[in-house]
C-alpha cells in the first residue's frame, strides 16, 4: 500500500519551491503522484517546464507520476493515437511519467494497446464507471498487469460514491487482481483542487467532512493500493498525520473509559495480541490471544451501571468470566450485561465503518484516547 499527493502544475506559482515540497514528501514516504496534463499547453513554455520539473524531481526521489490525460491532450501535442510507439515515447521518455489516466476522448481498443508496452508504464482506468469498460479491455487482450483502477474524486458536494457501491466495485478489481487507487480530502479551505469550484475532493461522500486520518485508516481497511491525497499542499502538521498511520494494519481510534485500570490499558495497547478470531460471532468481534498472555493478571469486575452494552462498546471479560478472562470484545450488536465484562471504551459511528471491514484472522489495534 502507497501514500500520494496531488500536485495541478497550472495552479502552481512560478517562485513556488516544487523542489522542497517533494523532498517532504518523500520524506514522508510519499511514493505517487498524481497530477493532470489537460491544462498544459504546448504554448505555454513556463507551465510545460514546470510539468518536467515536476516529473523530473519526482522521479530523482524514487517517487512515481502518474498523470490525467484526455483526447485533447493528444491534439494538442500532435500525437497519433495509432502510434504506440510515439505515444509512449511522448509520455514516458519526454515527460517521465509512470502511468497515464485516461480521462475521455480515448477508444478501449488504443488503450487496451497501450497496455502491451515494454517500458510496464501504467494505464489507469476510471474505477467508479461501470465495470463493463474493464471486461471490455479485457476482452481486446490488454495487459492485466499494466493496468490500474483509480477511482474519482468528487469536488461537488452530495455526488461521491456511496460507500456500498464503492466496495461493490473494490471486489471487482481485488477479483482480477488489478490495483485500486483512491483519494481522500483534506479539511483545509485553501487546500487546492485542479477546478475552480472544490467543496473537498474525496472519493466517497462519508469522508467529505472527516478528518485525513480517519479517511486513509479506512481505506487502509477496506483494501486498496494507493491512496492518494486530492488536493495540494499538505501542510506539516498532515504530513506527520500521514506518517503516522500504519498502512499495513487496521487501527482503531478508541475512546478509553475513564476508570479503565493499567492492566486493561496495556492489554488494550498490546500491539502483538489483537486478531479477529476466525468464527466470527453474531454479536462481536472476539480477540482472544489476551486471555492467555495476561491469564494470570487480576482484572476484578467494575460496576457499570448499563443494562446492556451497545454497538461501539469495547469490553474486557473480567474475573468473574473464569478462563475467558482477559478477552477483548468489540461489541457490534447490542447484548445484556451480564456482569462479566468490564466497559474500556467507545468507538463512535464512523470508527465502527472501520469495525465492518473485521474479517477473520485480520490483525488489528488500537489508539487510544
Amino acid at each position: 500500500m502507497r501514500l500520494g499527493v496531488s500536485l495541478y502544475p497550472h495552479l502552481i506559482a512560478e517562485n513556488y519551491d516544487l523542489e522542497t515540497y517533494l523532498t517532504k514528501c518523500a520524506k514522508a514516504k510519499i511514493k505517487v503522484i498524481f497530477t493532470t496534463l489537460i491544462n498544459v499547453k504546448k504554448s505555454d513554455q513556463k507551465l510545460f517546464n514546470r510539468f518536467l520539473q515536476l516529473t523530473k524531481t519526482a522521479n530523482k526521489l524514487g517517487i512515481d507520476v502518474y498523470g490525467d490525460v484526455n483526447g485533447a491532450v493528444y491534439e494538442e501535442f500532435e500525437l497519433d493515437k495509432n502510434n504506440r510507439e510515439q505515444v509512449m515515447d511522448f509520455f514516458m521518455t519526454e515527460l517521465g511519467l509512470k502511468g497515464i489516466r485516461f480521462d475521455e476522448g480515448i477508444s478501449g481498443e488504443d488503450v487496451a494497446k497501450l497496455t502491451h508496452n515494454k517500458e510496464d508504464i501504467k494505464i489507469i482506468l476510471n474505477a467508479s464507471s461501470p465495470t463493463q469498460e474493464l471486461a471490455f479491455l479485457l476482452s481486446l487482450n490488454a495487459n492485466k498487469n499494466n493496468l490500474v483502477g483509480c477511482w474519482n474524486f468528487y469536488p461537488q458536494r452530495y455526488t461521491a460514491s456511496s460507500l456500498m457501491y464503492f466496495i461493490e466495485k473494490k471486489s471487482i478489481y481485488k477479483k482480477l487482481g488489478i490495483p485500486l487507487q483512491v483519494f481522500v480530502a483534506l479539511q483545509r479551505n485553501d487546500a487546492q483542487g485542479p477546478w475552480q469550484y472544490n467543496d473537498k475532493l474525496p472519493s466517497i461522500e462519508m469522508h467529505r467532512d472527516l478528518t485525513l486520518d480517519f479517511q486513509v485508516r479506512h481505506f487502509v481497511a477496506l483494501g486498496v493500493e494507493d491512496i492518494i491525497v486530492s488536493t495540494q499542499f499538505l501542510n506539516d502538521d498532515e504530513f506527520t498525520t500521514l506518517q503516522n498511520i500504519n498502512l499495513h494494519l487496521i487501527t482503531l481510534n478508541l475512546k478509553t473509559d475513564r476508570g479503565v485500570s493499567p492492566t486493561e490499558k496495556g492489554i488494550l495497547l498490546d500491539q502483538t495480541i489483537h486478531f479477529v478470531r476466525p468464527d466470527l460471532a453474531e454479536y462481536m468481534i472476539r480477540s482472544t490471544l489476551a486471555r492467555i498472555k495476561y491469564q494470570d493478571c487480576d482484572l476484578p469486575a467494575r460496576p457499570f451501571n448499563g443494562k446492556y452494552f451497545e454497538k461501539g462498546d469495547v469490553v474486557i471479560l473480567n474475573n468473574k468470566a473464569q478462563n475467558y478472562k482477559g478477552e477483548v470484545q468489540i461489541i457490534t450488536k447490542r447484548i445484556i450485561n451480564d456482569g462479566i465484562r468490564n466497559l474500556v471504551g467507545q468507538l463512535d459511528e464512523n470508527e465502527q465503518k472501520i469495525v465492518d471491514c473485521l474479517l477473520p484472522n485480520r490483525e488489528f489495534r488500537f489508539n487510544l484516547s
